[in-house]
């Protein structure tokens, strides 16, 4: 089944809004082993949303609409499908209850019938109601077994009825006309790396690229700072055989990244720190803790950290020593140290982990120091200073110059040292296995 989405909003045609709500929606269709072929973004005018409608229409079994249902003047998505499906708009009076959910006690005759304007749907066509929100959507089978979804453009609103709603739908829909029609499964798999760059992995994978293709796998890099992404898109006449190649794949592009690749699909760079100390603790019995001490990052390293569920089993905790005075005041760095070498260097960089470690009594502390720019004069832009200490007196630094804007650099020194974290915790305690 081909797949179009149409995005209404002038908004998002004047560049005011990212259209996240497409990406989302189609995404959401490879999981249900859909592909979505068209995207349309439109602005709130009539006559170019029939157009776009009849287009989704003419290319695509399912067409899936959002935005344009509210009750506003600039809401004209009921009635622009209504005319190019030639279907009247009527009143579903079930629907009044959460169209009017948001009016005030004030009675005012122009209002309500403003609000009603989202209980009207085509005939025919079957009426979804919201759980967030007061905009209804709907849902319309065509003759020619095509099938239309309007839903809201509000990105909380237009995820809730997607889940709740039209998820459930495709899912049958799926698996009562996937064999018959003897079409293709898809199934898609996101894998994270971070310290390479999109030419690097490319290199590295080009030859299990080629292989790839030969059992109907895709592989695409999406690039962002810090964060480079490897999308598989596997295809197969049933889902056995779609995810056996898609595993093929993964397994072989994870191991020949090796330490670069570092999780999959939605998870973040602490997730697997979590999961490799988990694995310590179960093998060597103990509880292994970490702590930080930030300066160019600010907190993002101790934000991402406890963005993890269960984080608290081991993180101890951070100290932010954003200017000398609080390295020397909170972190007990020498003031003839900072005064010698400067903040941004690798003695008071070490000194910042090693008396965090002490501080918070963990077995594990990193520190980050350095210039996020843009005002750093003479100082080097992107210039960073890491270090980890561990059991052991274990030390390792790392002089890095990151580049992009400052919260881009400050994402990249972040995914860095926590994934530097994550391999030598991996390598100390769990390399044989």
């Amino acid at each position: 089944m081909d797949c179009s989405i149409i995005s209404i909003g002038t908004e998002l045609t004047l560049g005011l809004i990212l259209n996240e709500n497409s990406r989302y929606i189609a995404e959401r269709l490879t999981d249900i082993g859909l592909e979505c072929k068209y995207m349309f973004t439109v602005r709130d005018n009539a006559a170019e949303i029939m157009n776009v409608v009849e287009q989704g229409l003419k290319y695509s079994d399912v067409i899936i609409i959002n935005g344009g249902l509210g009750p506003t003047d600039d809401d004209i998505t009921r009635g622009a499908v209504s005319e190019v499906l030639k279907k009247r708009l009527i009143r579903d009076e079930k629907l009044d209850k959460t169209s009017l959910k948001f009016k005030k006690k004030v009675k005012d005759k122009n209002i309500t019938e403003r609000l009603l304007r989202q209980s009207y749907i085509p005939e025919g066509s079957f009426p979804i109601k919201p759980k967030i929100g007061s905009a209804s959507g709907f849902r319309i089978m065509l003759d020619n077994g095509k099938v239309l979804f309007c839903i809201p453009g509000v990105p909380k609103e237009m995820k809730s009825m997607f889940e709740e709603s039209i998820v459930p739908f495709l899912e049958r829909k799926v698996k009562e006309e996937g064999l018959e029609r003897n079409g293709l499964i898809l199934r898609k798999s996101t894998l994270l790396t971070t310290d390479i760059s999109e030419t690097e992995i490319e290199e590295k994978i080009k030859k299990i690229m080629v292989e790839a293709r030969k059992i109907n796998v895709e592989v695409g890099i999406i690039a962002n700072p810090g964060l480079i992404k490897i999308i598989l898109l596997a295809k197969g006449r049933d889902v056995i055989e779609a995810d056996r190649n898609l595993r093929k794949i993964e397994d072989k592009i994870s191991k020949k990244l090796g330490n670069y690749f570092y999780g999959k699909d939605d998870s973040i760079i602490s997730d697997s720190l979590k999961e490799v100390i988990k694995k310590v603790n179960k093998k060597t019995g103990s509880k292994l803790s970490i702590s930080t001490a930030e300066s160019i990052t600010g907190g993002l390293i101790s934000s991402i950290i406890t963005d993890t569920p269960g984080s608290s089993d081991f993180f101890l905790g951070g100290i932010v020593s954003y200017s000398d005075f609080s390295k020397m005041k909170l972190l007990n760095v020498d003031r003839i140290v900072l005064k010698k070498y400067g903040a941004v260097s690798r003695k008071v960089c070490i000194e910042m982990a090693e008396n965090a470690k002490n501080i918070f009594n963990s077995d594990y502390s990193v520190s980050v120091t350095g210039y996020a720019g843009p005002e750093a004069k003479d100082k080097k832009v992107g210039l960073v200073y890491c270090c980890i200490t561990g059991p052991e007196r274990y030390k390792k630094t790392y002089k890095r110059i990151f580049s992009g804007n400052r919260c881009e650099i400050k994402f990249r020194v972040a995914q860095f040292i926590l994934n530097e974290l994550r391999i030598t915790i991996n390598e100390r305690y769990l390399k044989e296995s």
